[in-house]
Parts: structure tokens; C-alpha cells; sequence
């Protein structure tokens, strides 16, 4: 009815601003510190940012979110990160954290990793603007606000190919009503995450996140989005559970219903070519994915109505 789908939009709205807000956040606000996390030559850091306090008068709080300044080898990478973020947000997903690009001097890097033991030669790698800045990945630990799924002890990675958990979610979506012990909120980030995967053409997601508290999913390695090239039956694995799923949210069949042309340009190449955070011919196959995908779940419509197949 339409009352619901109408307050299912003011939260998607009010959702998206918020994340908009997280994400502004996390592009201008101080850098405390740095510390390096994993190898050396990723690159990879765990960064202390002073998040602005929405109470007058009070002091920042500090907040851990990851870091990776863009490196010689590969200085556009960040950009797919970011895009794939933008494509969730735009289609009103819980299941990505926020992610964005900021520049760094590369003096105030340089004062930031001075004590790491590697860190000449990590500075070394890095790719240098002809301003002295730095492009960054910057990534919330959590999808949403600051809060406890930021900090929640409770996570854990589970395969994309071989995890049980996969072959429960899997029978919850093609089960017609809901499930014995379904969880409404994992199944419905289960189907994010499909047809993210699925509209960015990643068909290399290797894991998935397990938030055990929230009850919800989370995709926090994004690299292989948006990639230049999409194998023969690259997809089949995102493709082919999304057939089988007899159910979807509402909410993601009425963004993919919006989510045209204009507005994956508006997402994915905000300031035009010199911003493009993906190339034209990918902005291509992704309607022609989007098409694909909305058509799929309007055949299930048509054959068992849109009460039954949009339940979640």
C-alpha cells in the first residue's frame, strides 16, 4: 500500500543523508593518527580521525576507521572502493560502509608515520600530486553512524563460496514465506548484497562480514567492483542465487526502479570526467545489468503477485 511505501522512502531519504553526513565526516575531519596495519607494502592503516560533536561546546570524539593512501602501482584504486560505496548509498543499501577519497600533504603523512619503522619507504610508494597531496581510501569500520557497530567485538568473516551460512541464506530466499529461524534483517542484507555484486559486475567477492549483534551483513572489501573487464560467467554466483530467491525487499526493487541512467551518472561521476570514480562504458553495464535485474524480479511479480515477491 502506499501509505508504507511512503514511509519506507522518508527513511531511505533520511538514511542517505545520514551516510552522506558519515561520509563528509570522514573526508574532512583532523587526522590524529596513523598506525600500520597488515604488510608493509599494502599500505593499509588504521587511522584516528576527530569526529565534530553534533552537541555545541563538546569535545570531538575520536573514532578508528581505516586508511590507505593511493600508491604508485595502482594510484587510481581508491576510486573503485568509493564507487561502489556511492552505487549502494544511491540504492538506499545498508550492507556498505562508508567510503571516500581525501587528500593528505604529503608533510602531514610524513609527521603522521614518522615512527613506523618502514616509513621512508612507505612514503616512497606513495603517488605524489603535483600539489604535494596524496589521494586516500578512507573507510568506516561499520556500515552507519558512529556507534556500537563500530566497535562491536562481535564480527567475523565467512566465505563467499563455501560457508554454511551462505546455504542458509540461500534456502531462507527461495522459501515462498518466511523460514523456520529466519532473520528478516540477514536475509534482506543477504539480497543487498547480491544484487550489489551483481549491478557493480564483482564477480570476486571472496568474503562477507558477519555482524553477530546487529544481526546484519557488511561488505567491507571492495576493490574488485566496477573492474574493467567482466569474464564469461564471472557473475554466475550472484546471478544465479538472485534467480532462485523467491523473495526481495520492496525497497530494493522500487530504487533499482529510479535508479536510471542520470542518476548512475550523478553517483558515479559526480563533477564529470575529471571526478569519474568509474569509466563511461562501465556506467553502460551497469543499466544494462540494472535492466536485467529489475526485469527478473518483475517476472516474479507477474507470476505471484507483489505482495508475496516483495515481503522482505
Amino acid at each position: 500500500p502506499a501509505p508504507r511505501a511512503g514511509a519506507a522512502g522518508d527513511a531511505q531519504v533520511a538514511r542517505a543523508a545520514g551516510d552522506a553526513q558519515v561520509a563528509r565526516a570522514l573526508q574532512r575531519s583532523p587526522l590524529r593518527a596513523l598506525r600500520l596495519t597488515g604488510k608493509p607494502t599494502d599500505g593499509r592503516f588504521e587511522a584516528i580521525l576527530a569526529f565534530g560533536s553534533s552537541v555545541e561546546g563538546a569535545a570531538p570524539r575520536e573514532v578508528k576507521v581505516k586508511l590507505a593512501p593511493a600508491q604508485k602501482k595502482a594510484p587510481l584504486a581508491f576510486r573503485r572502493p568509493v564507487a561502489f560505496y556511492r552505487l549502494a548509498r544511491a540504492l538506499g543499501a545498508h550492507v556498505v560502509p562508508a567510503a571516500t577519497a581525501r587528500r593528505i600533504g604529503i608533510g602531514e603523512l610524513a609527521a603522521l608515520i614518522g615512527r613506523e619503522p618502514n616509513g621512508r619507504k612507505l612514503l616512497r610508494r606513495f603517488a605524489v600530486m603535483n600539489d604535494g597531496t596524496v589521494d586516500a581510501l578512507v573507510l568506516a569500520p561499520a556500515p552507519g553512524p558512529p556507534g556500537p557497530r563500530w566497535v562491536s567485538s562481535r564480527r567475523r568473516s565467512v566465505r563467499f563460496d563455501d560457508a554454511p551460512e551462505l546455504d542458509v541464506w540461500a534456502r531462507w530466499a527461495r522459501s515462498r514465506s518466511p523460514a523456520r529461524g529466519e532473520r528478516a534483517s540477514v536475509l534482506r542484507d543477504y539480497l543487498e548484497v547480491l544484487a550489489l555484486d551483481y549491478l557493480a559486475g564483482n564477480g570476486l567477492r571472496k568474503e562477507i562480514v558477519i555482524d553477530v549483534s546487529a544481526g546484519a551483513l557488511s561488505l567491507e572489501a571492495n576493490a574488485g567492483a566496477f573492474p574493467l573487464h567482466v569474464k564469461a560467467h564471472e557473475l554466475d554466483r550472484q546471478l544465479d542465487r538472485l534467480v532462485e530467491a523467491a523473495r526481495f525487499p520492496r525497497a530494493l526493487r522500487d530504487a533499482l526502479a529510479r535508479f536510471g541512467p542520470e542518476q548512475a551518472a550523478a553517483a558515479l561521476r559526480p563533477g564529470g570526467i575529471e571526478d569519474e570514480l568509474v569509466p563511461p562504458r562501465a556506467l553502460v553495464e551497469l543499466e544494462e545489468r540494472r535492466q536485467a535485474l529489475l526485469s527478473l524480479i518483475e517476472a516474479k511479480i507477474a507470476d505471484r503477485g507483489e505482495d508475496a515477491v516483495l515481503s522482505l
